[in-house]
């Protein structure tokens, strides 16, 4: 069973919802079922070219939201350090991500990236930290050192499109948002059985607001 989960690791809520989702894939797994998880980048917001890296962008929230969040996040094994995030271009990230999935380890390097952007307050747009992250899991990263991408557009929740993180399973759910644990584990139970053949399962979008 293939899932295709849309995201970006500077997103927050990306990154509790690939949190809370490796829980379900461990459980779906350990129950015999297969998984693939296929990535989906879509960049949220950048800094400006040329700018140097400020710490903490999400500070901009009420500190009581911010504690939230890193509470909500602590509950599914991700720690968020809001203090020491780097904001930074996800390009080089995300290709990282495309190719550690020809060696089977994608799911290893999301999350290590997301650990590095929101844990450690490492500057994922950097090429040598990059290469140590690939490294650590057996993937060689070519680019050159200190080579960082240009300028890419920034996304707004309030353009056209969808909204990350995106939850795609094969029987046609799509989940969106704030998704929980229990509503993860519960469509990876009802997407498992085989499709049958010619009949095609309509498609049903379910949309969380970031709310923890």
């Amino acid at each position: 069973m293939k899932v295709e989960f849309t995201h970006d690791i500077a997103c927050v809520w990306s990154a509790l919802g690939y949190a809370r989702f490796q829980r379900a894939a461990e459980e779906h797994r350990a129950g015999g079922g297969e998984l693939e998880i296929v990535f989906r980048p879509y960049p949220t917001a950048v800094s400006s070219a040329g700018t140097p890296p400020r710490r903490g962008h999400l500070q901009a929230r009420p500190a009581a939201g911010a504690e939230h969040i890193a509470g909500a996040a602590a509950a599914d094994g991700l720690v968020v350090n809001l203090d020491r995030i780097v904001p930074a271009h996800t390009a080089s990230a995300h290709r990282l991500i495309a190719l550690a999935s020809a060696h089977g380890t994608a799911e290893d390097m999301a999350a290590r990236l997301y650990r590095a952007y929101f844990t450690d307050g490492l500057d994922i747009a950097d090429a040598d930290v990059l290469r140590g992250l690939a490294s650590a899991i057996g993937v060689r990263w070519k680019e050159k050192r200190g080579e960082r991408p240009g300028a890419e557009p920034a996304r707004s929740f309030h353009e056209p499109g969808p909204r990350v993180p995106v939850f795609r399973f094969p029987d046609g759910t799509v989940l969106v948002g704030a998704v929980s644990l229990a509503a993860l584990r519960s469509e990876l139970r009802r997407a498992a059985p085989t499709r049958r053949r010619g009949r095609p399962f309509p498609t049903r979008v379910q949309t969380a607001e970031p709310v923890l």
